[in-house]
């Protein structure tokens, strides 16, 4: 296949994306598919020169969110970056001669996308054989009370609802597929639109981790399993969980405790209550405690993730009850045990992929108490996630990912 994948948060390396489209154009291209990125205008140097890059996108509605100041403004932002993309795509899209691709995949559209996308659909000639794959991998439901069976949406997702009730409706409807990465969220979809999702896998990949295991860079004194949480600073990955989770660690313990921590923290946040959470001064002060800023390299992540004992995920259940984590996967691929929140989609996912051990989600005892048995039970959950490797790299590979974008797309010819 020709594919054109559409990312405008490729712009720097902070986050996930860079590796997440790395890896699929990676794993395509072994495949044997023809694939293009349309990036950022002013994506950086590393992105432009390992990706087989188109950087014509001049906006991310990524790096806009602070343009909200009300619902008029928020719908003006919408009609404009949909026309902005429209301006960006359609000059290599809407060719009546040949079509460029056979398929176009946006992996993290919006509403402030989906309109345009829907316009060039129906610029194309009717001969066309272009479809349009959209990658929906937000959440747009919570749950009352904790309560599954009471799923509900705020009236602020209603336009979006509208928008994906109708596309089969509108003129070339066809040519557009949505899909998501999780069971649960495609159940959240379809009673959100009555549309249901075909389930893509998320696509990781993770490099020979051997040479980064030999690097010496200031090991830890004294030995002991390493404890690792990477990812953004922010309210739903529970970070001040874990910070209280380790003062009773260290509490319980002598002063020499028999653990090291990797905490990764790219910025400060606040809880629902106004209350900033910072770098605690206390654990920043111990030996055996190590704060970590934002990755700046491709491979930095490679460089922790390769000297991690076990990966720590306190994250908070209301935003990770059907949506997946690239960390767990990428844990998973290494044998690397996790910690995880009880109720979430990562404690199906663990069932399958991994091992670990799991805690009562927003429970700093409980985090703390998990973090002692994975110490006890290392060697046996370590055999475990080792004999899962293999299986859990062919589900979410980037062949099968495009396996199912074929089957997706078939579906619409």
């Amino acid at each position: 296949m020709k594919v054109l994948i559409v990312e405008e948060a490729l712009r720097t390396l902070h986050g996930h994306w860079y590796q997440y489209i790395s890896d699929i154009v990676c794993g395509g291209q072994k495949a044997g598919h023809e694939i293009e990125v349309a990036v950022h205008q002013e994506a950086c140097s590393e992105i432009l020169q390992t990706l087989p890059c188109k950087p014509i996108l001049r906006e991310s509605v990524f790096e806009s969110g602070s343009l909200v100041r009300s619902q008029r403004n928020a719908l003006g932002r919408i009609l404009r970056h949909n026309r902005l993309l429209f301006e960006d795509l359609a000059p290599i899209l809407l060719n009546e001669q040949s079509d460029p691709y056979d398929v176009v995949i946006a992996t993290t559209p919006r509403m402030d996308h989906l309109l345009a996308y829907q316009r060039i659909a129906m610029g194309l000639p009717a001969k066309s054989r272009l479809r349009f794959v959209m990658l929906m991998i937000e959440s747009v439901g919570s749950y009352r009370n904790e309560s599954p069976e009471r799923l509900r949406f705020s009236p602020k997702t209603f336009p979006l609802r509208a928008v994906l009730s109708l596309f089969p409706r509108l003129p070339a409807g066809q040519r557009i597929k949505f899909a998501t990465e999780s069971t649960g969220l495609a159940n959240q979809y379809r009673h959100f639109c009555g549309r249901r999702f075909s389930l893509l896998p998320h696509v990781t990949e993770l490099p020979d981790l051997s040479p980064y295991r030999m690097e010496k860079s200031g090991e830890w004194r004294g030995g002991g399993l390493t404890f690792g949480t990477y990812g953004f600073t922010r309210y739903d990955k529970g970070l001040d969980i874990l910070q209280y989770a380790l003062h009773l660690l260290l509490a319980r313990g002598d002063q020499r405790p028999s653990f090291n921590f990797i905490i990764q923290w790219t910025g400060d946040y606040s809880l629902p209550d106004g209350v900033m959470v910072k770098q605690d001064p206390i654990l920043a002060d111990s030996s055996r405690i190590r704060y970590i800023p934002a990755f700046h390299a491709s491979d930095d992540y490679y460089h922790w993730i390769a000297r991690t004992d076990v990966m720590v995920l306190p994250y908070r259940r209301s935003f990770y009850r059907d949506k997946l984590s690239r960390v767990a996967i990428d844990a998973a691929l290494a044998g690397i045990p996790i910690i995880y929140p009880k109720g979430t989609w990562l404690e199906d996912f663990v069932m399958s992929h991994a091992a670990g051990v799991p805690f009562d989600e927003g429970n700093p005892t409980s985090l703390s108490l998990a973090i002692e048995s994975c110490q006890k039970c290392h060697a046996e959950l370590k055999e475990l996630a080792t004999s899962r490797m293999e299986k859990t790299a062919l589900f979410f590979s980037a062949r099968r990912f495009f396996d199912e974008i074929g089957t997706v797309i078939a579906s619409h010819a």
